[in-house]
């Protein structure tokens, strides 16, 4: 499952890249919006795994999260730390 989350972060690193160099479309912009939130959620949870929290990576966390982007991945660990 690393892996994966690592080869999309490679591509989000790339299409990043592309998107500097040349006038972005609408659909790099949102690939680029699903792709930050998705590798958001797993940074954020191997940074928590350090201190021993888990935030569960399953399919409904990896739509929401792609769907609101980067900031659904920070609400959604504060909501996990909060218990909620």
């Amino acid at each position: 499952m690393t892996l994966i989350f690592l080869a999309l972060f490679i591509l989000l690193i790339a299409l990043v890249v592309k998107s500097t160099l040349g006038k972005p479309n609408l659909f790099l912009k949102t690939t680029i919006h699903i792709l930050g939130g998705i590798v958001g959620l797993w940074i954020f949870d191997l940074m928590l795994s350090v201190a021993g929290i888990g935030v569960p990576i399953n399919v409904f966390t990896i739509f929401l999260v792609g769907f609101l982007g980067f900031p659904g991945a920070v609400a959604l660990v504060g909501l996990q730390i909060m218990g909620i």
